[in-house]
């Protein structure tokens, strides 16, 4: 599969072709460049970033991964980051035993995929580690996440077989994708992360193909909760609560939306993550859906 075939500017939709020289017309680099703006779009260590910074200015990057970090061939950034113990060990045993169901029903899921695979949100490459491990090996992944750095970090320590997996910058409200491009779609807790829910629904949907399917995973939340109120003020409430995601999906035009709830515990103080907030019952929830 070659990705540059699939990919456009986020801009103005347009095609992408390799970034030429504009006298001779041979090929520059392996950066690509909108044929229509002349926007270029960056090719580094195996990722292409194709993120508009006009459209994507207001998408706050979480991680803190340096260009050294990713050069950098010290065991300490090959492995996974020091404080994945520590935030572990701050889970309580319900939420620890939730999550391996939750894990458990997925797997099953990813078991029958086929053909391109799209994991929204990669990030550190929690889903698409599942994704190698499945039983199915006849599907390619293309990682995306709107961090270029996380994935550059993720395909580093993943060690990935490029023939099978690719990595790109993009954000889920401006998909620098065609349309009908995936088979699958699949994420962990994506729109728990992404602001304007209704924008990611409806680029999801308009990427996968017809008969395409989306499956996702998050830990859901009530709507009299603190956690509701925090998501609210950060405009993430609409990805973190079932009822109003699963309205977004069938918004955005899906079908035989499919909504199950594997597990539920309280959430316990966690220094790491601002949500959900202590106390707060949260649920283990997977989310299918078609485009028809």
């Amino acid at each position: 599969m070659d990705i540059k075939n699939m990919l456009m500017c986020p801009e103005c939709k347009c095609e992408l072709s390799s970034h030429l020289c504009p006298d001779c017309k041979c090929i520059l680099s392996d950066n690509l460049q909108c044929e229509k703006c002349r926007n270029i779009y960056q090719f580094k260590y195996g990722v292409y970033n194709v993120v508009s910074e006009k459209l994507s200015s207001n998408q706050t990057i979480l991680w803190r991964i340096t260009d050294e970090m990713i050069e950098s061939e010290e065991e300490s950034y090959m492995e996974k980051p020091a404080w994945t113990d520590d935030y572990n060990a701050k889970l309580s045993d319900e939420t620890k035993q939730g999550q391996e169901k939750q894990n458990e029903f997925m797997n099953q899921l990813i078991n029958s995929f086929s053909g391109i695979v799209c994991d929204l949100a990669t990030g550190m490459g929690g889903s698409l580690q599942r994704l190698l491990d499945s039983d199915s090996k006849n599907f390619d992944i293309v990682c995306t996440d709107i961090d270029k750095r996380v994935l550059a970090m993720t395909r580093k320590n993943k060690k990935t077989d490029d023939s099978r997996v690719f990595y790109l910058a993009t954000d889920g409200r401006y998909m620098s994708v065609k349309d009908n491009s995936f088979d699958y779609i699949t994420s962990i807790a994506a729109f728990g992360n992404i602001p304007e829910s209704d924008k990611v629904a409806k680029e999801l949907y308009r990427i996968l193909k017809p008969s395409g399917k989306l499956v996702i995973e998050g830990a859901y939340i009530e709507k009299d909760s603190k956690s509701f109120e925090l998501a609210k003020s950060m405009g993430l409430e609409k990805g973190m609560v079932e009822e109003y995601l699963i309205n977004e999906l069938e918004n955005a035009g899906f079908k035989n939306v499919i909504s199950t709830v594997v597990a539920k515990a309280i959430w316990a103080e966690n220094s790491y993550d601002r949500l959900p907030v202590a106390g707060d019952m949260q649920y283990f929830c997977v989310i299918q859906a078609e485009r028809p």
